[in-house]
């Protein structure tokens, strides 16, 4: 049996698009209509991704990873499938100038997050 909920089963609560980071954990009730996340749960990536799923960017000056995000993806969401493709462990922290990112191709990404999903059944 699995237990929590996506923000999007939760009546009462408006969903969210599955590229929103917080759409990957589960929450779980504390009380009436009060829920948290599971953050301690371990999102990974390992580096054996399909070669013609994946492009790589040179970062041309230190930007934030929401940015990145938006000139790769046109949208500010994925910055952290960026961040978790890359395995970088502060996403707190600009990428360097001169950096080159892997990142999924568009076009695979939303086969990418169910995969994630799938892993944290």
């Amino acid at each position: 049996m699995v237990l929590g909920k996506y923000q999007s089963q939760v009546r009462g609560l408006p969903p969210l698009a599955d590229v929103r980071y917080e759409n990957i954990f589960r929450m779980y009730p504390t009380g009436a209509n009060q829920y948290y996340y599971n953050l301690l749960q371990s999102l990974y990536i390992d580096g054996n991704i399909d070669p013609k799923k994946i492009y790589y960017m040179t970062v041309k000056e230190s930007l934030p990873w929401s940015i990145i995000s938006y000139n790769a993806y046109g949208i500010t969401e994925l910055w952290w499938l960026i961040v978790l493709v890359n395995n970088i462990d502060n996403p707190v922290k600009q990428p360097d100038n001169g950096t080159v990112l892997k990142l999924i191709r568009p076009e695979y990404i939303s086969s990418v997050i169910t995969e994630i999903k799938k892993s944290l059944r």
